[in-house]
């Protein structure tokens, strides 16, 4: 409806993609994300579980590129109009990787050591969709609007990841004090 409403000049209108988002949230909300999930497994000493062998790869996108994406769409709005964009970091990691960082960054929080990272059997109930990888090529957004994701560079990921730790932990933190 969106395209077709560009096309007649009734609204300017942008469709954008996202692949998985991750980061600092709300703490009124339950982020489901696989990445806040594990995070809540690590802070309670659980080990991290994988459905595969950690092969499987996501294209996993900060929440603060993702704004920067939103914001980059806005600002271009007339020329993106009518088009739908793929918005990611152009580099899917394997999920067994990511999870190991997950658990090194909650050690680092808790000064506890990292818990595990096991590969074990899918549920029934598992999604063909958990065992297929997911890349996103943002080149098409990146070329119109010369936005880039930023927690793709080096060290990047441990520094978004430290910071969605230390989120997580004080949304469960206050959850806590607000049952006591």
């Amino acid at each position: 409806m969106l395209k077709r409403a560009a096309a007649a000049g009734l609204a300017r209108a942008v469709s954008l993609w996202l692949p998985p988002v991750y980061g600092p949230g709300s703490p009124s909300a339950e982020d489901r994300g696989v990445v806040s999930t594990m995070i809540r497994r690590a802070l309670a000493g659980q080990p991290l579980t994988m459905w595969h062998d950690g092969t499987v790869r996501r294209d996993l996108l900060y929440v603060e590129d993702a704004a920067r994406a939103f914001t980059a769409a806005l600002a271009h709005a007339d020329a993106l109009s009518g088009r739908h964009y793929l918005v990611g970091t152009g580099r899917a990691r394997p999920l067994g990787e990511v999870f190991e960082v997950v658990a090194r960054a909650v050690s680092r929080y808790t000064g506890t050591p990292a818990v595990p990272v096991l590969s074990v059997d899918p549920p029934p109930h598992a999604d063909p969709t958990d065992f297929r990888s997911l890349a996103v090529d943002p080149s098409a957004f990146s070329a119109a609007t010369g936005w880039r994701a930023l927690a793709v560079r080096d060290g990047a990921l441990d520094e978004a990841l430290d910071r969605t730790v230390a989120a997580v932990a004080a949304a469960q933190e206050a959850g806590a004090t607000s049952r006591s």
